[in-house]
């Protein structure tokens, strides 16, 4: 099982079973999501994802042209998860919002087209310039 949540601990999450991929995104909403020249990523099926605690969403177009809808916690404005029309009935939990950091295994790395040239984190995973067929 994997938990984790927002800084103050009132959005807390838990998600049964092992991630269908996990990886680093470089898109440029990702990029001034985090500050960073990425976020981390696990990826689960909706149904495996037990969220407790009150939400905020906000809608964006994604680096694909669709929307992507990042969740966060309206007291502290961590953001803690993520969906995307193109990943219609997954949930996107954020890496740095995990109660064990040592559970994220990155495999690939998306959107490396605007990846940072000082981010070098993608450094020895598969990598895609946009994302990757299903």
């Amino acid at each position: 099982m994997i938990t984790g949540g927002c800084l103050c601990g009132a959005l807390r999450y838990r998600a049964e079973g092992e991630p269908k991929a996990q990886g680093l995104c470089h898109c440029r909403n990702c990029q001034r999501l985090t500050g960073g020249g990425h976020v981390g990523w696990l990826c689960f099926d909706a149904t495996a994802v037990a969220v407790e605690g009150p939400t905020r969403a906000y809608a964006t177009t994604g680096g694909s042209g669709r929307t992507a809808t990042r969740f966060s916690c309206p007291t502290c404005h961590s953001i803690v998860y993520g969906t995307a029309e193109v990943m219609p009935g997954l949930i996107n939990l954020y890496a740095g919002s995990l109660d064990d950091t040592a559970q994220f295994k990155p495999q690939i790395a998306i959107f490396t087209r605007s990846r940072p040239a000082w981010d070098d984190s993608s450094r020895g995973l598969t990598c895609f310039e946009t994302v990757p067929s299903r």
